[in-house]
């Protein structure tokens, strides 16, 4: 495994380009994920909740659970150094248990870029997958659907192997959706295979404004803070969906670094087998 980071540590790039520049945020859609082959620890399907950012030119796709566990998490750790538990040997322990299965995963798309970046997060920092946005060949239907109101068309398609169907709403001119789904001309409202094995079922949407979600402590605007400063909840659920959730903006995260895809899934592959040794490879220690 060191084998693997010391050779992939030739190819890692800083990505600053797309993180300078910001999207603002339009309007937030939900999805409930529903996945029948990938089972938890009870047996039971995977069932998770998801966000969707969007802007003029890009969204970003990734775990609702995971942003309202971390935030809960960084409540509770306030709330005991307030209390005073902090102080002398107190020790704040996180329990990771009911959180490991939630998808620390996230995907930007950028438009008029033509760029799919997946974003990877190992011991809280974040890898980077450059990719152009796969061209679907989707066959449109005259069908409709009406979801909370919106006037949704229908479209089909195969797509890594499983055929999907699609319902789009052309009310909202943006040629996105959840996971990798893309390029149809409005915004994917919900999306199934065959069996509805793997189902991003719409849960509802709302536009977006500052001020919708506010963080309990905001260290970037506290005395002394410098440029390089971010807050703990960043680190957990990704600088780039704490930007999206908090500030509104859809950029990149910030020293995030750019590797290929063969690499990501050697990386996925040795954290899995030895978290602990991965982490200490990377780490050079």
């Amino acid at each position: 495994m060191k084998t693997i980071l010391i050779t992939s540590a030739a190819i890692f790039i800083s990505v600053n380009t797309y993180s300078q520049k910001g999207d603002p945020v339009l309007a937030r859609v939900r999805y409930t994920y529903t996945n029948k082959s990938d089972t938890l620890t009870n047996e039971k399907p995977r069932i998770e909740n998801m966000l969707l950012f969007f802007g003029k030119n890009t969204s970003l796709y990734t775990s609702y659970d995971k942003i309202r566990h971390e935030i809960s998490e960084e409540q509770k750790f306030w709330a005991m150094i307030e209390s005073g538990a902090g102080k002398g040997n107190g020790v704040f322990v996180v329990d990771d248990s009911n959180s490991k299965w939630m998808t620390t995963t996230s995907y930007s798309f950028f438009v008029k870029e033509n760029k799919l970046f997946t974003k990877e997060m190992f011991f809280y920092r974040s890898y980077l997958v450059e990719e152009t946005p796969p061209i679907i060949d989707w066959k449109l239907s005259k069908d409709t659907l009406s979801f909370s109101g919106l006037t949704c068309q229908k479209a089909t398609a195969n797509f890594e192997g499983k055929n999907w169907t699609v319902w789009y709403a052309q009310s909202v001119p943006f040629p996105g959706g959840p996971w990798k789904l893309n390029g149809l001309p409005g915004l994917i409202i919900e999306a199934y295979d065959t069996n509805k094995d793997i189902y991003f079922k719409f849960a509802g949407m709302e536009n977006a404004k500052i001020g919708d979600h506010v963080r309990d402590r905001d260290v970037t605007k506290q005395p002394g803070a410098s440029p390089s400063t971010y807050n703990s909840i960043d680190q957990a659920i990704g600088r780039d969906v704490g930007n999206a959730y908090f500030e509104n903006i859809i950029r990149l995260p910030i020293g995030a670094v750019k590797i290929s895809k063969s690499q990501m899934e050697k990386f996925k592959e040795a954290f899995k087998k030895d978290p602990k040794g991965f982490n200490k490879a990377l780490s050079g220690n």
